[in-house]
């Protein structure tokens, strides 16, 4: 079965599309747990799906995706672990915290170190990501005292 795709004019368009939040809060999910919220774009073709998941032994590892609701197909994802070492198609090997960018050659196989983090703050790398992925509107974040 051949997977969903689409060109990367189009996943620029909605990576770029301002989006708003679907519900007013937000609260971080319990160890090996996910949570997952909508946000929308400028109509209501243009839900997407915001996915956090908690690592179960690893306290501080989460990672943070945004995928279209109506195929599925994910634009962006954040991993926060220190000690993660994904390989790209090239072989090169990224260490720690970073991004995958969907891109239509790649998908999200490639991934970018995340330069941008220089944080374990899940509230903050929270909302770095809905910046990035250009949710302007953006729900409040409640997270368990152990993650302070």
């Amino acid at each position: 079965m051949a997977s969903i795709k689409i060109t990367q004019e189009e996943a620029e368009k909605l990576l770029k599309m301002l989006k708003h939040t679907l519900v007013n809060e937000i609260q971080f999910p319990s160890p090996g747990k996910s949570i997952e919220f909508n946000v929308a774009g400028k109509t209501k073709e243009n839900i997407f799906v915001i996915n956090i998941f908690r690592g179960k032994i690893n306290r501080l590892k989460y990672n943070i995706g945004a995928r279209v609701m109506k195929n599925g197909i994910v634009l962006l994802e954040l991993h926060i672990n220190p000690s993660n070492r994904p390989p790209n198609p090239d072989g090169e090997l990224i260490t720690g915290n970073h991004w995958h960018i969907y891109s239509e050659k790649y998908e999200l196989k490639w991934a970018f170190p995340a330069d941008d983090i220089n944080s374990e703050d899940f509230e903050k790398n929270t909302i770095l990501f809905l910046t990035k992925f250009n949710v302007i509107e953006k729900p409040n974040i409640i997270y368990q005292a152990e993650l302070i």
